[in-house]
């Protein structure tokens, strides 16, 4: 079934998303006729065990959604793109973003501009006029494109200035919250425990369901699924750590509710409560796969649900824009025009990940620019 979901999406043209498909009934009936089926419902179609579920569906992680919730389409998608490869960039991310950056400044007038937050955005007449930031800058254009969630942007605009139209689209319904455990390690070899260029997916029990609702509604993480990545084993080039060390990223979910109900009433309490937290990932990844990985740890970070909010301002939290159900998967998924100059291109007004992130941005300038960019 997830083959032939992929062969229909296959003959689609790039232009067209998921939600297009409505178009072609005769050439995709298989994502017609499972546009609105969650991965569970093909599970119990076919009768599978706990535990032949559990290993399909390992990599869900990757959306944050549980096996009732996320769209069959969008699970077969990501499927089968890692089975046909995944990949990393040899020199690393920074290499990838610096890139970025190298091909913005190369133009004449184009800067890159740090720690200038964006705290008010002006309107006349459905159009914005110009931008404000915390430091004290206004910068006025005449296009504006945001990459934070359309909820976020239309916050900063207000919402009484959009049409109808947009603001009934605006979602509330967010994937969930991580909480991410990043580990600067020396003298040991990662290679020799748990991991190698490849990423591990850990469960404590077969009922994918149960441990998301334990984690992100009851936040129960006594015994939480675990995440674990190791960049520096996915590349030879230097860049991430010093010679001979590495770096270990390890990530789960949790409860935004909770998380940002504690900040806001205690902040010191919360960095307390994060410090608990990071004790015990630290337990759980030694008892599963690396004993005594404290003596090896030189630095290390944990973000939780409100560190993404706050950073990047994600509505809730969220680490994959707008929750990858069956209602939110089969609607156009475009670059959102909010405005008549403004523009909206992120995980949530496009699709998540690095490559639907970038993708969505390079459609609007396609779109703009009136040829290929």
């Amino acid at each position: 079934v997830v083959a032939e979901i992929e062969r229909e999406l296959s003959t689609l043209p790039d232009s067209i998303g998921i939600g297009d498909v409505l178009a072609a009934p005769f050439r995709v009936p298989r994502l017609i006729q499972m546009r609105s089926w969650t991965l569970a419902r093909l599970f119990e179609k076919l009768g599978l065990s706990a535990r032949v579920r559990t290993i399909l569906a390992g990599q869900c992680g990757d959306y944050l959604l549980p096996p009732s919730q996320v769209s069959l389409l969008l699970h077969a998608t990501l499927v089968t793109a890692y089975g046909s490869g995944a990949f990393y960039p040899r020199q690393h991310y920074q290499r990838l973003v610096g890139a970025l950056v190298e091909s913005i400044t190369s133009h004449p007038g184009c800067e890159v501009l740090l720690e200038g937050e964006v705290d008010r955005i002006e309107t006349r007449g459905g159009r914005v006029t110009c931008v404000h930031t915390t430091d004290g800058r206004t910068f006025s254009a005449r296009r504006f494109v945001s990459n934070m969630d359309p909820l976020a942007t239309a916050k900063l605009v207000g919402l009484d200035a959009f049409p109808r139209s947009f603001t009934r689209d605006l979602t509330s319904d967010y994937s969930h919250g991580g909480l991410s455990l990043y580990l600067g390690l020396r003298d040991i070899d990662l290679r020799d425990l748990c991991c190698a260029s490849y990423t591990v997916w850990s469960y404590p029990h077969d009922d994918l369901d149960r441990i998301y609702a334990d984690q992100a509604e009851r936040n129960d993480l006594s015994n939480p699924w675990l995440f674990l990545s190791t960049a520096t084993l996915h590349s030879d080039e230097p860049g991430l750590a010093p010679p001979g060390c590495h770096t270990l990223q390890v990530a789960t979910h949790a409860s935004y509710t909770e998380w940002s109900a504690l900040r806001a009433r205690d902040p010191r309490e919360y960095r307390r409560e994060k410090k608990r937290m990071r004790n015990h990932l630290l337990d759980v990844i030694e008892a599963r796969f690396i004993p005594g990985l404290r003596d090896h740890i030189d630095v290390f970070a944990l973000g939780t649900p409100t560190t993404n909010e706050r950073f990047v301002r994600a509505p809730r939290g969220n680490s994959y824009g707008a929750a990858l159900t069956p209602a939110h998967v089969s609607t156009s998924r475009r670059p959102m025009q909010a405005l008549d100059n403004l523009w909206l291109v992120n995980a949530t007004a496009g699709w998540p990940s690095v490559a639907g992130t970038i993708g969505s941005g390079r459609r609007l300038a396609e779109q703009l620019l009136g040829h290929d960019s």
